[in-house]
């Protein structure tokens, strides 16, 4: 239809009210209540209504995919540090904390923590796993960015694929993105918070997007805050 009907979908007690071609489906959220929402890079504009269906490679690809988590059984912040702070597995493993990593010069406004292969292949060597394991791979291994807040804590975590995971993976053709099948492809899941909602926002697009950070995150806001159902003042 056009204009696509309006579909409401909910973050804990806050309601949300959006055109469907926004869902992730673009047809509204799922039977269970979930929803995620989506643009396409590098225009952050919405996808056509149906441009989803029967999903092709290069349109998954170009997807930006947006979801929000109310947290409410643990404090937001402590949320946000357990994505970097590890609370199962070896914390001696240099591939799950910022310590293990190497920290770099700042880029694109943000702190970069990247992978340190030689240290994670040599402790995972340690744990007795094959040098050709697949886990062994650069691109099994992700960088981190991250910008902290005026009392040091990290408000903000990007992972993405490694550095060392050559090329882009994409073409650009006619102002559209397409998959570069003859370069590995690489992204990233970028996390921040919306602390007067309680909210965790999550965010995955290509690689090549981190540049545009500010931007897509600057449109996550704007996902949630422009289609509140009677909103609040913004923060």
């Amino acid at each position: 239809q056009n204009p696509p009907p309006l579909k409401q979908a909910c973050v804990g007690p806050y309601l949300l009210e959006m055109p469907q071609h926004l869902f992730y489906s673009q047809m509204g959220a799922e039977f269970d209540g979930s929803f995620g929402l989506v643009l396409q890079y590098p225009g952050l504009q919405p996808f056509a209504p149906g441009e989803r269906m029967n999903l092709k490679l290069d349109v998954s690809m170009r997807t930006v995919a947006f979801d929000y988590w109310y947290i409410d059984r643990i404090e937001l912040r402590q949320a946000m540090r357990n994505a970097y702070i590890p609370i199962w597995g070896d914390p001696a493993d240099p591939s799950r904390t910022l310590e293990g990593r190497i920290a770099g010069e700042p880029v694109y406004g943000l702190l970069p923590y990247y992978a340190d292969l030689p240290s994670i292949r040599a402790y995972k060597a340690r744990q007795g796993i094959r040098a050709d394991a697949r886990v062994m791979d650069a691109d099994r291994h992700q960088d981190w960015f991250i910008t902290r807040d005026a009392a040091g804590e990290v408000d903000r975590l990007i992972r993405c694929t490694s550095r060392e995971v050559g090329g882009t993976g994409v073409v650009f053709r006619d102002g559209l993105m397409y998959r570069d099948r003859g370069t590995p492809y690489s992204e990233c899941t970028h996390q921040f918070m919306l602390p007067e909602h309680s909210t965790l926002v999550r965010i995955t697009y290509v690689r090549i997007g981190l540049k545009d950070w500010q931007q897509i995150e600057d449109k996550a806001r704007a996902l949630f805050f422009d289609h509140l159902v009677l909103p609040e003042q913004r923060p």
